[in-house]
């Protein structure tokens, strides 16, 4: 029984990895998408939930994810940027709550309405925590 599992084992795993990535992309999701990022490589979709779909892909050998709604309306763009280049404010606030952390991800959150957010992981006590913050530095609620 045993041998059986172990040769099915990578059969099950071949097969669940090619129906993630085998996800039918609907034309006006497809077309909002190439409207809106002409120049994105390597694109990679995947469902984010019921109602919306992520592509993550590069941008200028930047890494990107995007979310639409299944109607093809754009929800959010994540664009990863070294920690350098968020606004002083942002750095200074998550210093402050939670000083000589070490920042692991950053991002440049892009919603609709020209709504800017940044995304900070950052390790605390050996926990992972994600912060959502306003250029000014203050939570997003």
């Amino acid at each position: 029984m045993k041998k059986i599992f172990l040769l099915l084992l990578p059969v099950v795993c071949t097969t669940a990895t090619a129906l993630a990535q085998n996800i039918k992309v609907p034309v006006t999701v497809q077309t909002s998408f190439n409207t809106k990022f002409p120049g994105a490589a390597n694109i990679k979709w995947e469902k984010e939930n019921s109602k919306e779909l992520e592509a993550n892909f590069k941008m200028n050998n930047t890494d990107v994810s995007a979310n639409f709604k299944l109607d093809g309306s754009w929800v959010e763009t994540e664009t990863t940027i070294p920690a350098s280049e968020l606004p002083a404010a942002v750095t200074n606030s998550v210093n402050t709550k939670y000083p000589g952390v070490v920042f692991s991800r950053t991002e440049k959150i892009e919603k609709p309405g020209a709504k800017i957010l940044y995304e900070v992981n950052v390790k605390v006590n050996g926990k992972k925590k994600e912060l959502e913050l306003n250029p000014d530095g203050s939570p997003e609620k």
